[in-house]
């Protein structure tokens, strides 16, 4: 029960957190307005909202007042495809180079560390332009295309944009996972389980990733800030009609806390599930 309550606490606190912020914003809906009234207007008119979320409404062209549920869901569920596919592919991506790299010889580990570091210093924008001109030109060269490399109003891409959206987080993943396979490699246990014939891939899956889960796990909220900070860039980049350019299009308070909110709430559950996991085959307690 307690368990339960603290993490109703902390959603609470992050909704609170996101009302405040997006009343915020309110004062630069028409220029400036550094108005303590006007925001605590904004706060109540969210609150109201969502009391009756079914009134929420935005001011299509035309001028006519339309409820946001005729299109937010496409919206939402298109870039939470997105996020989170591009989030567990750099999970997945960090801990597959890492296994494949742990161990090499030292030299070469070193060569590794210094080429992700390099790597993960280039712009988001570079990298993009680089896989999608790789990609057009395989396309001139073979007449064959491999995905989409923008969306339009028939056919979504979803591939390339899950690709550019991962490649950073994925090398941050990987450099710090190379970080703390690198320490615990020098622990006794590991010159045991050699000694006593356990392969590499048994040690590396069942004995130091299990070890090294927790410090992962406090890693990625890093890695969800920088997803979230590149969203942006990527829905324009890409041509996404997703939740972001939404929020651009319709920048009204109540349906910018009303957006953020729920695109937080499944990495919440997400990070509330995993947190109680690995508290239960760890037995260490995470603090998120």
């Amino acid at each position: 029960m307690a368990a339960s309550f603290d993490i109703f606490l902390r959603f609470f606190y992050v909704a609170l957190g996101l009302i405040f912020l997006s009343a915020f914003v309110g004062l630069f809906t028409d220029g400036f307005h550094l108005d303590i009234g006007l925001f605590v207007s904004n706060v109540i008119g969210i609150l109201e909202s969502f009391v009756s979320p079914d009134e929420l409404s935005i001011i299509g062209p035309n001028g006519k007042e339309y409820t946001i549920f005729l299109q937010f869901w496409d919206h939402y569920f298109y870039s939470l495809m997105i996020f989170l596919s591009a989030f567990l592919l750099a999970l997945g991506a960090g801990i597959l180079l890492a296994y494949i790299t742990a161990f090499l010889p030292e030299n070469r580990f070193n060569s590794v560390s210094k080429t992700v570091s390099l790597l993960e210093a280039l712009p988001d924008l570079f990298i993009i332009i680089v896989i999608q001109f790789a990609v057009l030109f395989y396309f001139k060269q073979t007449g064959t295309l491999l995905f989409p490399v923008a969306s339009t109003g028939q056919n979504k891409s979803y591939m390339l944009p899950v690709l550019a959206l991962a490649l950073i987080p994925s090398l941050m993943v990987y450099k710090v996972i190379l970080f703390l396979v690198k320490d615990e490699l020098e622990k006794p246990y590991v010159n045991l389980a050699k000694g006593k014939g356990i392969s590499k891939s048994m040690l590396f899956f069942r004995h130091i990733l299990r070890n090294i889960i927790p410090s992962i796990f406090s890693h990625s909220k890093s890695i969800l800030l920088l997803l979230l900070s590149s969203m942006v860039i990527f829905e324009q980049i890409f041509n996404i009609n997703g939740i972001f350019t939404f929020i651009i299009t319709y920048p009204e308070p109540n349906v910018i806390a009303f957006t953020l909110i729920l695109f937080y709430l499944p990495i919440f559950l997400l990070y509330a599930l995993v947190t109680l996991l690995i508290g239960k085959t760890t037995g260490q307690r995470l603090e998120w």
